[in-house]
């Protein structure tokens, strides 16, 4: 949005400017919610981490059908960012381990090893 206002800096459009500057506006306020979303949206949320969650917070927080991240803003847990993000982050661990041990095992499932009596004592 920078790059966009400054090259309309020049033009004689006062229009368009301003609502690259609105626009802009409404980023920077949107910002310090960034990292709270990413967390809550890591793949490998499971119903333990929003227990973490939950406990962190000191109420229920669980997503719903129809659960918005307005819901989260609403329930100001901008508040808990940092516990909300270290949770998703393990949450981001757990699931590439998982992943991993899934597809080494479909792996191995293909391989035979054979074996020989070493002696007869």
């Amino acid at each position: 949005m920078n790059k966009v206002i400054r090259q309309l800096k020049d033009k004689e459009v006062p229009s368009i400017k301003r609502i690259a500057e609105q626009i802009k506006e409404m980023v920077e306020v949107f910002k310090p919610f960034v990292p709270m979303a990413v967390a809550m949206r890591t793949e490998g949320m499971k119903d333990r981490h929003w227990d973490q969650i939950s406990a962190a917070v000191g109420f229920e927080v669980k997503p719903f059908e129809g659960f918005t991240f307005q819901n989260c803003i609403d329930m100001n847990l901008q508040k808990y960012t940092d516990e909300i993000c270290e949770i998703g982050e393990r949450a981001g661990k757990e699931y590439n381990i998982e992943t991993s041990l899934i597809r080494m095992k479909s792996e191995w499932t293909q391989v035979a090893l054979s074996t020989k009596a070493f002696r007869q004592s």
